[in-house]
């Protein structure tokens, strides 16, 4: 059975979902936000240790029936809202120790390890990587250090700022996507509050068109992302009017990217590369548990099939 550690708003496990209906492949999903939700039965004794659940809807699972993870959301567990906020903080503690720990299984296939998920993120360790593996890299400064910052936009003639993780900020209930965009040394040399939170800035590399490149087990996708837009940054910025086209890499391409993977302990990676007019890639980053449906829903990419053979297969 796979077991599918997710989200309540998932579009790629639906999307998956789906597909192991209709070939009738046995899984379980998890979603984050429900696990209070759950019964939970851990046990040892003299001779053996189990590991039960019960689901909302009453159905008994023995998770050593699992036999595959697909870990897509971090364990998150959100406890009943009857409790007092202090006793809240102390059960989600709680919940999140023991849910870990109950679907934690090394002797399994992981797409991708919870651990390497976490080092795999660091956007910094992955430029030192990128680095190291000859990848070439955009020239980029992290400081809280405004004259710094400025000088470095100086030097490089045109920069970006972006996030150092992932670019969410939560305002109460309200969210927002924190997106790629330019910066200039004036606007950076008049911030007052950079010393409290240090900024990321890159040089600007100019870009004919973006590129994806997705490595599930042992299949691999890439797909050009253009755009009509001149001046545009970042192509994730809704509204954005896209074209895709399959393409391939050369193959120091895809053995850095691979290798990169090997270090990392990934079975699954989302690659982002700039393509340049003359034709060079330069690494942006790569996601460990990154986004991909809407790109077989776009172009008939077969990456359901290769995440089943992945998950089902030897």
């Amino acid at each position: 059975m796979l077991l599918i550690v997710t989200s309540e708003n998932d579009l790629a496990a639906d999307y998956l979902i789906l597909r192991l209906i209709e070939r009738g492949q046995s899984y379980l999903r998890i979603n984050s936000e429900q696990m209070a939700q759950y019964g939970v039965t851990f046990r040892v004794t003299k001779s053996n240790c189990r590991r039960y659940i019960v689901t909302p809807n009453g159905q008994s699972i023995d998770l050593s029936d699992v036999k595959a993870v697909w870990y897509r959301r971090s364990i998150d567990p959100i406890p009943h809202t009857a409790l007092p906020s202090a006793q809240r903080r102390f059960v989600a503690g709680e919940l999140r120790q023991l849910w870990t720990g109950l679907v934690l299984d090394p002797t399994i296939k992981w797409v991708n390890p919870i651990d390497k998920v976490y080092v795999g993120e660091h956007k910094v360790l992955q430029l030192r990587l990128a680095s190291q593996l000859g990848f070439r890299v955009p020239e980029t400064l992290i400081s809280s250090k405004a004259e710094e910052l400025s000088e470095f936009v100086i030097q490089v003639g045109s920069a970006i700022c972006k996030p150092i993780f992932h670019g969410l900020y939560i305002d109460g209930q309200d969210r927002y996507s924190v997106y790629t965009r330019r910066v200039t040394s004036t606007s950076l040399a008049e911030q007052s509050t950079i010393d409290l939170c240090p900024v990321f800035v890159q040089q600007e590399i100019p870009r004919s068109a973006d590129l994806r490149v997705t490595f599930i087990g042992e299949h691999f996708f890439c797909v050009r992302i253009s755009s009509n837009a001149p001046d545009l940054i970042d192509w994730r910025i809704p509204g954005t009017s896209l074209s895709y086209t399959i393409i391939d890499i050369t193959q120091d391409i895809k053995t850095k990217c691979l290798t990169m993977m090997n270090n990392m302990g990934l079975r699954y990676a989302a690659f982002d590369f700039i393509e340049t007019p003359t034709g060079d890639l330069v690494f942006l980053e790569l996601n460990p548990t990154g986004e991909w449906a809407w790109l077989e829903d776009k172009l008939g990419l077969p990456m359901r099939d290769a995440f089943i053979e992945l998950f089902y297969g030897e």
